[in-house]
């Protein structure tokens, strides 16, 4: 039996299971909230801006792009993501000693985490993109844009089939991967009990986001 076979037979998917919900729906108020106060900013700026040239009711087009492209990923993503390396990066510094092999880490300790990672980024991506998207198009009106319906058809003729797919390669592919890997890996590093596994793994899945963020941009638009 091969080690993806074997590995997958002796998973424990209660543990997934209860890894998926504290990181899904033990994070979808701070995701909620998150995306609802970016939006509501990136709205206010758009709107103010465009007003200058009555291109207001543009604003759809710009704040959609702006949350697809980079705003969701690189701030609403990447600070849940934090919370995720965080609590591996303490899990790995304390359990460490319990697997024999890296076989026996990889298959019992990282394998069910990362699972639990990608199953939680995609509602939670869906869920950030839709409250976002929802809170910009009721604030808009309020501040300059004739309606809501100018504001969704202006992000509906913006909207590409690109945009969608580099949003969630970011948030469900890039991102949690990441997270997990980071805090798998500043967990093995650490030597001393003191020292702040924690804060270098949030460090090191910031800067890691942050460049393959960027690369994915660059592929896709540039």
């Amino acid at each position: 039996m091969s080690l993806s076979r074997r590995a997958f037979a002796g998973l424990s998917w209660r543990e997934v299971r209860g890894y998926a919900r504290w990181m899904g729906i033990g994070s979808f108020h701070f995701v909620a909230f998150s995306a609802i106060v970016i939006a509501i900013a990136l709205t206010l700026q758009c709107v103010n801006e465009l007003k200058k040239y009555q291109a207001e009711d543009l604003a759809g087009a710009a704040i959609s792009i702006g949350l697809l492209r980079e705003l969701g990923p690189l701030t609403i993503s990447i600070a849940w993501c934090a919370r995720v390396t965080a609590l591996v990066s303490e899990e790995t510094r304390s359990m460490k000693a319990h697997y024999g092999s890296e076989r026996e880490f990889a298959e019992g300790f990282v394998l069910p985490r990362f699972l639990a990672a990608l199953i939680a980024s995609v509602p939670l991506g869906a869920y950030g993109l839709l409250i976002g998207f929802v809170t910009a198009g009721l604030f808009g009106p309020t501040i300059g844009v004739s309606s809501v319906t100018d504001f969704v058809e202006s992000a509906r003729s913006a909207i590409t089939d690109r945009d969608i797919i580099v949003y969630f390669t970011k948030l469900i592919a890039i991102n949690p991967t990441i997270a997990i890997y980071a805090g798998c890996a500043c967990g093995l590093l650490a030597q001393r009990g003191d020292e702040p596994v924690a804060a270098n793994a949030v460090t090191a899945t910031f800067l890691a986001c942050l460049m393959l963020n960027l690369a994915i941009s660059i592929a896709a638009f540039w």
